[in-house]
């Protein structure tokens, strides 16, 4: 019986120790907002790239009132970046409307391997680093990493 006690206690120490995520990397808390037009806009793709080609970016989602939190790669969700200067990118796009579907399979079925034409709700161009029009941003430590970003759909 005690063996079974136990047994069981080691299977559940190493499950919970195995669900810990660890960050590998030592980032700092960043946050921010994204306005188009003058309103927030929610699941904008927010993506930080390193400006000088080396480190590790980090990307984050606007939610319904245009905040977004950064999460580096293989790190735990909202762990920031790495302090670093970024080229900053923002995409959201929708499937145009004769293409739409509700499911993945619905859309192979309708079009097969067809290329989705997508109508950007967020204008293509805050997607390219050399187009975007943004100056890169400095991530630093003992810093409150706070970031807005106003974007013209004009």
């Amino acid at each position: 019986m005690l063996r079974k006690i136990f047994v069981l206690s080691f299977i559940l120490l190493m499950g919970s120790l195995a669900g810990c995520q660890r960050n590998p990397y030592d980032t700092v808390m960043v946050t921010g907002i994204v306005r188009v037009d003058g309103e927030p806009m929610e699941k904008v793709i927010v993506s930080f790239q390193p400006a000088n080609s080396n480190g590790i970016g980090a990307v984050g989602m606007t939610d319904v009132h245009g905040n977004f939190v950064l999460t580096t790669n293989n790190a735990p969700f909202g762990s920031g970046a790495i302090p670093n200067t970024y080229h900053v990118t923002f995409a959201k796009s929708v499937p145009s409307e004769e293409y739409r579907a509700e499911t993945p399979e619905e859309y192979r079925q309708k079009f097969g391997d067809l290329e989705i034409p997508l109508v950007f709700i967020v204008p293509k161009k805050y997607g390219n680093i050399k187009t975007s029009g943004i100056d890169p941003v400095t991530v630093e430590k003992r810093r409150k990493n706070f970031f807005e970003f106003d974007l013209a759909t004009k």
